[in-house]
């Protein structure tokens, strides 16, 4: 039974994979054994967000996976997601624009430090002058 520990097999991957990579809840729970509480960031610069990841949290990091692309017009390979596995239970993925944060539910704190931390590299998408068409609802009647 002891050396069943260090035999953990995946039963079912199809859940895992969603999309062109991997679903990152279902990851944290096959991967900790636990639910995971979840933040999400939306439109931030995942470059920067990637770069900043690498620079402040190297020493926290045990595993990186990567779902990459080659783009044939550069000569070169970008991710589209990279989920960064770091100790106690606590796992970010950076994906196109967005960023999640999971964590135990006694994490709280490091988590707002973190999503914090991430919005300082928020795009800005369009200006003030962008209207929006579509249907508008008027109170009053003619």
């Amino acid at each position: 039974m002891f050396f069943n520990l260090f035999k953990r097999k995946i039963e079912n991957a199809s859940s895992l994979f969603a999309g062109h990579y991997v679903d990152v809840k279902v990851f944290y729970v096959q991967h900790f054994d636990e639910i995971p509480c979840v933040s999400f960031i939306g439109d931030i610069d995942t470059s920067k967000a990637y770069r900043y990841m690498q620079d402040n949290y190297a020493g926290e990091v045990t595993e990186i996976y990567q779902h990459n692309y080659f783009d044939h017009d550069k000569k070169e390979i970008f991710f589209n997601n990279t989920l960064f596995v770091l100790h106690d239970k606590r796992l970010i993925e950076l994906g196109n624009n967005y960023c999640h944060v999971l964590h135990t539910n006694k994490q709280w704190g490091w988590e707002n430090k973190v999503i914090k931390e991430l919005a300082a590299f928020r795009m800005v998408t369009g200006s003030a002058n962008d209207k929006v068409i579509g249907f508008a609802r008027s109170n009053q009647v003619n």
